[in-house]
């Protein structure tokens, strides 16, 4: 479970630190070729509902060495039909419990924010947003788990 307290919250959001990297198969396939393996990037990630996907910001993917896997299309408040490209990442949240996904990338306007973490990832957890005390809860649970070098990992849907 992750727990993170702010008196700033209303302002700033349900912003937690992350971890972004490679998803399994890439990191297998570099180490299979006996390349090295890019270490993961540290970033401020937005909990946002509003999004069905998680999104990383531009550098990210190419701070990685990340290859696309596709482009899709997607709307926004405020445009409609914009064009991103796909990446299989892996997201840690406590150091210890990672969520594979396929994000999308995208420019990310909102002042120290690297990446959004959308609905696909929060639909494997509860998400608690407790406003008066300035608090958030995410927890995850052993039944949507698979294990892998000593950690917890989640695939998104």
């Amino acid at each position: 479970m992750i727990v993170v307290e702010n008196p700033a919250l209303r302002e700033t959001g349900p912003v937690v630190f992350i971890l972004v990297g490679l998803s399994e198969a890439a990191e297998s396939e570099l180490r299979r070729a006996r390349r090295p393996v890019p270490q993961p990037i540290r970033a401020n990630a937005l909990i946002d509902t509003g999004s069905g996907r998680s999104i990383i910001q531009r550098d990210l993917a190419r701070s990685l060495g990340l290859t696309p896997i596709g482009t899709v299309e997607f709307d926004t408040p405020s445009s409609v039909d914009v064009s991103a490209s796909e990446y299989d990442v892996r997201f840690w949240l406590d150091g210890e419990v990672s969520f594979e996904s396929r994000v999308m990338e995208a420019p990310l306007p909102v002042p120290r924010v690297q990446a959004l973490i959308g609905r696909d990832i929060l639909a494997l957890g509860v998400l608690t947003y407790d406003g008066p005390r300035g608090r958030f809860t995410f927890e995850f649970g052993e039944r949507t788990a698979g294990r892998g070098r000593g950690s917890t990992a989640f695939r998104a849907p």
